[in-house]
């Protein structure tokens, strides 16, 4: 069992160990994309470092499955800079040396930290947007002064990159660091029926699938509009959302409103996603702003063909007519169209899967990502 440690407590004992503490600070451990990174780069690299976590809101689900110190503080709406002193006598207590901060908020409070505990080296990683909005103002003028505090800044894309540069993030200079998955083995008919029965289809169904936390910026009320297109050639194509979210109301309505009510399943939150990605025909990613999407990363290690918005650093991992096709954000018409032919040509779906395999393996393996991770954490904790 994990040890969840309140933010005032004592430090436990510990025997003489040379490794760096580094921390791991997150908004939480509640299940989505950076979230299962963070909890990887804890696992894989517990053996070097020692690890612990901070979470400046609340804990989340995944906290129970950490055997490392977790703490969570409980962050109110607002800004609270007295939280940077609450992390800071934390890192003192736990013995930290770097602090990895997971998206902009933690990295301002981790900042702030630096700033109350002038020893600790900062790690930041920006892992997306949350819109496809310009960058703001407000933004830019206090990344004049934050950018000067981290030690080493990354973003998991060349195209999050310029959005930080242009939010004015220039003190440090960002360097991009690809997000990896866990490739596994290829999967075969076998794992491909057993998928099939878990979701409760036969083999006569087209299933068009995707992975994802049900949030605004998905926008996965137009993959279900692209549904109710698709079905006017392809009628047994059917929709699977895997996730929950605060869009699912408004998935529901939609697959209302557009008529495909009975081809539209939402599953909810499943751990079992690498076991249920072989079940599908196409990966869909409907969203209108990216990093690097885990979920598609995951459905090409699946030999999935991926049809996706070419948004934020998609372009950088789907190759258009060789892994899949890239379409436009918000024009559902365009990726029906790109779902259409890839259900009428079964030889380019498996053609395209087997290059989307080929190219994680090369270039998207959680190995390679952790061991980068490893190096920096290296470099800062005994420097």
């Amino acid at each position: 069992m994990p040890r969840t440690v309140a933010a005032g407590a004592a430090a436990p004992q510990r025997d003489r160990d040379a490794r760096p503490v580094v921390m791991q600070l997150v908004l939480s451990l509640f299940p989505g994309g950076s979230e299962r990174l963070t909890v990887e780069i804890v696992r894989r690299l517990a053996p070097s470092f020692r690890m612990v976590v901070c979470c400046l809101d609340e804990p989340g689900d995944w906290a129970a499955d950490l055997d490392v110190p977790v703490t969570a503080l409980g962050r109110r709406p607002g800004f609270h800079p007295s939280l940077g002193w609450r992390i800071a006598s934390w890192a003192r207590r736990m013995d930290v040396s770097v602090v990895h901060a997971h998206h902009y908020t933690p990295f301002v409070y981790g900042a702030l930290a630096g700033l109350v505990a002038p020893r600790l080296r900062l790690v930041y990683t920006e892992h997306g947007r949350l819109s496809d909005e310009p960058p703001r103002v407000k933004r830019r003028l206090a990344n004049s002064l934050l950018s000067r505090l981290p030690d080493r800044a990354f973003a998991v894309s060349a195209d999050l990159r310029g959005h930080m540069m242009a939010e004015g993030f220039r003190g440090c200079p960002v360097e991009v660091l690809l997000n990896g998955v866990d490739v596994g083995t290829a999967p075969g008919r076998t794992e491909r029926d057993a998928a099939r029965r878990a979701l409760g289809f036969d083999d006569r169904a087209f299933l068009v699938a995707s992975v994802a936390r049900l949030d605004p910026v998905k926008h996965l009320t137009a993959a279900v509009e692209a549904l109710s297109i698709v079905r006017t050639t392809v009628p047994h194509a059917r929709l699977v959302l895997v996730g929950d979210g605060p869009e699912r109301q408004a998935i529901d309505a939609a697959a209302e409103r557009f008529g495909v009510r009975d081809a539209v399943f939402v599953t909810g939150y499943r751990a079992d996603v690498h076991q249920l990605l072989p079940a599908f025909d196409v990966y869909v990613n409907s969203s209108v702003s990216e990093g690097i999407s885990l979920t598609i990363l995951e459905a090409m290690a699946a030999a999935l063909p991926v049809v996706a918005t070419n948004v934020g650093g998609t372009p950088e991992v789907v190759a258009p007519g060789v892994t899949g096709d890239l379409v436009p954000a918000r024009a559902p018409a365009d990726l029906a169209a790109a779902v259409v032919r890839l259900a009428a040509d079964a030889g380019l779906r498996r053609q395209m899967g087997a290059a989307g395999r080929a190219r994680v393996e090369r270039e998207f393996t959680i190995d390679r990502m952790v061991g980068d991770y490893a190096r920096v954490y290296a470099g800062l904790g005994h420097a």
